[in-house]
């Protein structure tokens, strides 16, 4: 979602400034190996493993539990991360590791989940929320517009963990063609400037 939503409006916005050029996208909900794989460039929302890849941080994004107001009418609002024992979760198996949910803390919570729906597509975790089936964790900028509209309504804001960071990965910048080279640095400009007016 990332991709459709700010990747892609950015390789556009290259390719009309470099028409000659021609660009392959691929938009991945999984780790891939740059140098494995043959691509040039990625987008990788989270901690970094060691690696030689080269990184620029774009910004950052957040966890947050979110519901529809019918449910949370129904259901009761929590009101500490234990509280979702008690409730109905829906799990984008996308975002979510294993079969709890992390908070803030020292150590850092977490509470275990029995999600009634696991979804490996957000559309079809989101709408389930929408429709008042219970709660989900999702990435705030994948929920920002619903949040906006009051559609869903954000809860446990003040256990979300810490902020997980966005960054464009390449390999070596001696490795870089020219035109890699200058894609990285339109790219890398015009994400973290969109990142400040969205986020």
């Amino acid at each position: 979602m990332y991709g459709r939503l700010h990747v892609a409006p950015v390789v556009a916005a290259f390719m009309a400034r470099y028409p000659a050029l021609e660009v392959e996208l691929l938009l991945l909900d999984r780790v891939v190996d740059l140098v494995e794989e043959g691509i040039d460039a990625g987008l990788r929302i989270g901690p970094l493993p060691e690696s030689s890849l080269v990184a620029a941080r774009i910004g950052e994004t957040r966890r947050v539990i979110c519901a529809a107001p019918n449910y949370l009418k129904r259901a009761g609002t929590p009101r500490a991360s234990a509280d979702l024992r008690a409730h109905i979760t829906i799990a984008f198996t996308g975002l979510s590791a294993g079969n709890g949910w992390s908070f803030a803390g020292k150590p850092t919570v977490r509470v275990p989940i029995r999600p009634v729906l696991s979804a490996n597509q957000f559309d079809v975790a989101v709408d389930a929320c929408l429709r008042g089936v219970g709660c989900g964790q999702f990435l705030c900028y994948q929920v920002k517009a619903l949040l906006a509209t009051g559609k869903l309504k954000r809860v446990l804001g003040d256990f979300e963990p810490a902020p997980s960071p966005i960054h464009v990965v390449y390999p070596n910048a001696r490795l870089l063609s020219p035109n890699v080279r200058a894609f990285v640095d339109f790219a890398v400009a015009r994400l973290r400037a969109n990142h400040r007016l969205v986020m």
